[in-house]
């Protein structure tokens, strides 16, 4: 037990200082980029927001962190925790080759969820779209929490709970289609060449 609390100590506190400053200094620097990239269809900007889906989309806070805490070994805290900041690094890299453009304008004073959308819009600058962190960092909790359990509910569960945050980032007009594609695509590569390895190593 003691060993399983300093590795979430150190690991996790290394990981979440890595990918807090990576992804708040590319999210400035790509707000100063005079050239801003459109990945979306514009049928995309018809989708009506949904304020109440703003709950599924923080929830993702609680998928990750439910993967530290049930990480099944000091070793597999190490390997979640790079395979996050490996992430971080190549969508921030991305982020600032690629700035995003968000179709979706930025409805101020939606009520019931004031304080939740304006504290989202005052930290998240709308250009670190694609891949979606969100997205890369959802798959890659519920992955490794399935990949613990053989009740076909939990992994059901965790399955829907993924979707509905996937959902969320569109429905709170965060995020576009290609934003999530790529950040699953980039949760499986990270996944495959990353987690699955260092887990495994001896």
């Amino acid at each position: 037990m003691y060993e399983h609390l300093k590795a979430m100590a150190i690991w996790g506190s290394l990981c979440v200082l890595l990918c807090s400053v990576f992804y708040l200094s590319s999210n400035c620097i790509a707000e100063t980029l005079l050239s801003h990239h459109q990945l979306y269809f514009e049928c995309e900007k018809d989708i009506p927001q949904v304020p109440g889906m703003i709950l599924f989309y923080e929830s993702y806070f609680l998928l990750v962190l439910l993967s530290f805490i049930r990480a099944k070994s000091p070793k597999s805290i190490r390997a979640l925790s790079i395979t996050m900041m490996v992430s971080t690094v190549i969508a921030c890299v991305i982020f600032i080759l690629f700035p995003g453009e968000l179709g979706f304008s930025r409805t101020m004073n939606i009520q019931g969820y004031e304080s939740m959308f304006e504290a989202l819009h005052r930290m998240d600058k709308p250009h670190n779209l694609f891949p979606s962190l969100h997205i890369t960092f959802s798959a890659i909790s519920a992955f490794t929490l399935i990949k613990q359990t053989k009740h076909k509910h939990l992994q059901a569960l965790l399955i829907l709970w993924v979707t509905m945050i996937s959902l969320s980032v569109i429905l709170t007009h965060q995020h576009h289609l290609f934003d999530i594609a790529t950040g699953f695509v980039l949760a499986w590569i990270t996944l495959k060449f990353i987690y699955l390895k260092l887990e495994s190593a001896k």
